[in-house]
């Protein structure tokens, strides 16, 4: 049984290990962050699949800057400025809406086992946990302050969504909630 296709050379898993993924990772996050490094890049909304139940459609990208430092304690870390626009669904009407994400985070690295900062001090910024030896996932990284910058509700103004000529009417009949909305008009 052959695996490859020896005739050519040509080996189908070495395009794949050198792909896209590699550019999303700092190999040593500690040394990054202790000179200061600086790492920018493009995720797109596809590749986000803890997302993809939050968007209207997986079309688009998000830019991100990556900064290593040090904090007050000298601690290394890592500050994240996020920036893109996603297409949510509007929760009043379900129509597509964009979203512009403009997010800015900071992270401190955490050897495993070490004691994490006190949590109930508001002022202390998020920690993951990481090793030097296999890299960090700038993309899995992106993803989480997305995830976790998102709104529990996202809404059109209100003069932006469906008509109520449009909603009143479902299937050609008038709906029992247009004549609610109509009363609540008056008011």
């Amino acid at each position: 049984m052959e695996l490859f296709d020896s005739r050519v050379r040509k080996y189908y898993h070495a395009r794949l290990m050198s792909g896209p993924a590699a550019v999303h990772r700092i190999e040593d996050p500690f040394a990054f962050a202790r000179a200061g490094g600086l790492q920018s890049g493009q995720v797109v909304m596809a590749d986000m699949p803890r997302l993809q139940d939050r968007l209207a459609g997986n079309a688009g990208k998000v830019d991100y800057v990556v900064r290593g430092g040090l904090d007050q304690l000298q601690r290394p870390q890592l500050l994240l400025e996020i920036a893109g626009t996603a297409a949510l669904r509007c929760d009043r009407c379900l129509a597509p809406l964009d979203f512009a994400l403009r997010l800015r985070s900071r992270v401190l690295l955490m050897t495993p086992g070490t004691i994490p900062p006190d949590d109930d001090d508001p002022e202390t910024p998020e920690w993951i946990e990481t090793e030097a030896g296999p890299g960090l996932d700038l993309q899995e990284l992106v993803e989480d302050e997305i995830v976790l910058g998102m709104p529990l509700s996202v809404r059109h103004d209100r003069g932006n969504c469906v008509s109520d000529d449009e909603a009143g009417k479902e299937n050609g009949r008038e709906s029992p909630f247009s004549k609610l909305a109509t009363l609540l008009k008056q008011r």
